[in-house]
């Protein structure tokens, strides 16, 4: 029988309407809200694991430093890393007496260096920074703006709201925040359970390398452009000499170190000796030094490849020059 009320039946239909409108969006509020609760979790439970399995991630390193102020914090690329190997940093501070914190990161160039340090002095203090000095850095954006834009860098780093700012502060590492801030990266990482150990400080750096020209020729040519671009070397250099200025302001002494490299490597590179006087040359009104380390103990066993300081030889290196330089840095009373 058909309603011949027709308004009654309009406001039948009516109520049926937003009665079922009604039952999606609460369907639709609950399934979102599972999802958020389900997503929460997951961030809390990947947090943990990176407060459980970090270690050498530099970000990590900074966010849980166990001291605010630092002796010797330490920067640069691949080269540096091998001093924060093992028990390496210990080693040195014991030898040392002063409390050092190797913030070095692989293929990094002097913006990640900035990045790094700008994240660490938020935070800390420390009295001197030692720069490990390697010139092909400077002739590419992959070494820099590059590198800080990668998301695995965040996958360590515990939240902390000093990395966001350094982020912002950086245009190039913009791009990582709404990625590092969701916790995105962290719960995507597929080594989340496994210990943040370097490839190459678990595998490599008891190995002797045995010398092969064409797997040196490959390693110098994946690092130096077949031609330097002046204008692109100029502005790293400029912002190089922007971290010493601001050292300089902050009463922070840098100091420029190039570690040891075989002969038959150094002898494949030119242009080095230039390099070194321009960096000199920015060094020199602050009162900051730079020592060329790149000619001594450079014997073949010492390396675990082409040009990186094996176990052997970190610590030879140690014992004969890189323990005294930093004493004098930081003279015990």
């Amino acid at each position: 029988m058909i309603s011949q009320d027709l308004n009654k039946e309009l406001t039948i239909a009516e109520a049926a309407q937003a009665s079922d409108s009604m039952t999606w969006k609460k369907a639709w509020a609950i399934f979102v809200a599972v999802g958020v609760v389900l997503y929460v979790a997951a961030y809390v439970h990947a947090e943990r694991l990176v407060m459980t399995y970090g270690q050498h991630s530099r970000w990590f390193m900074t966010a849980t430093a166990p001291k605010t102020d630092y002796d010797i914090v330490i920067l640069g690329a691949s080269h540096a890393m091998p001093f924060a190997y093992d028990d390496m940093n210990r080693r040195l501070e014991e030898a040392t007496g002063a409390s050092i914190i190797n913030l070095s990161i692989e293929g990094g160039g002097i913006v990640p260096a900035r990045f790094n340090l700008d994240y660490f002095l938020a935070g800390h203090t420390t009295k001197n920074v030692v720069y490990v000095l390697d010139s092909f850095v400077f002739y590419a954006r992959q070494w820099n703006e590059d590198r800080i834009n990668d998301p695995k860098l965040t996958r360590r780093a515990p939240f902390d709201p000093a990395l966001v700012a350094t982020m912002w502060k950086y245009p190039a590492a913009r791009d990582l925040i709404p990625g590092y801030v969701s916790g995105f990266y962290k719960i995507n990482n597929a080594d989340r359970y496994a210990l943040d150990v370097a490839e190459n400080e678990g595998k490599a750096f008891d190995k002797v390398y045995k010398p092969n020209n064409a797997i040196d020729r490959q390693r110098l040519k994946y690092l130096f452009p077949a031609e330097i671009d002046q204008d692109v070397m100029n502005g790293y250099l400029a912002s190089f000499k922007e971290m010493a200025e601001t050292l300089h302001q902050r009463g922070i002494k840098l100091t420029v170190i190039r570690t040891p490299l075989p002969a038959r490597v150094s002898q494949k590179l030119t242009g080095e000796a230039e390099f070194n006087a321009k960096i000199e040359e920015i060094l020199r009104p602050y009162g900051f030094a730079m020592h060329d380390f790149s000619g001594v103990d450079n014997d073949e066993g010492l390396y675990y490849d082409t040009d990186h300081l094996n176990r052997a030889g970190v610590t030879n290196f140690m014992n004969n020059h890189l323990v005294d330089l930093l004493k004098s840095l930081s003279p015990q009373s």
